[in-house]
């Protein structure tokens, strides 16, 4: 190890950060686009994971989250600069733009959603490990479906 990358690994270490090093060009941009929108109220919430804490309701765990624009029942986002390795992307219809995935009494759904692999199952919330994607470095689309 060169003594440039003990400096980075111990000042990255010093700041608590991670202490992995990726060359240039060896991270991933993810591009999530997401069709399904019944209207273009509100906007599209859009979290990535890297982690089963949380998922897929508590928002503070994501790593990254943004709210897109719906257009003609589309929207997209794109992440840069994350890490290779496992992912999971969670969706959701913000109809009245209250940064809150809206429930009914019972804890059901009232905004449309949807996550990764577009799992949907019936009586409960997907799990991080259904939705989770396995990406190497470089560039990467996924589509997903709000229902």
């Amino acid at each position: 190890m060169t003594h440039a990358r003990v400096g980075l690994v111990s000042l990255a270490l010093l700041l608590g950060l991670p202490a992995t090093l990726h060359p240039a060009g060896a991270l991933v941009t993810l591009t999530v686009s997401v069709d399904g929108f019944e209207n273009a109220e509100g906007a599209a919430g859009i979290a990535v994971w890297n982690g089963a804490q949380g998922f897929p309701e508590g928002i503070e765990h994501a790593v990254a989250t943004t709210y897109a624009t719906i257009e003609n029942g589309r929207a997209s986002a794109r992440f840069d600069d994350l890490a290779p390795g496992t992912w999971a992307i969670t969706v959701y219809h913000d109809r009245n733009d209250n940064k809150r995935f809206d429930k009914n009494w019972m804890g059901m759904p009232k905004e449309a959603w949807g996550v990764s692999n577009n799992v949907r199952p019936r009586l409960r919330a997907p799990r991080f490990d259904e939705a989770r994607l396995e990406l190497e470095a470089g560039e990467h689309v996924v589509p997903i479906g709000v229902d």
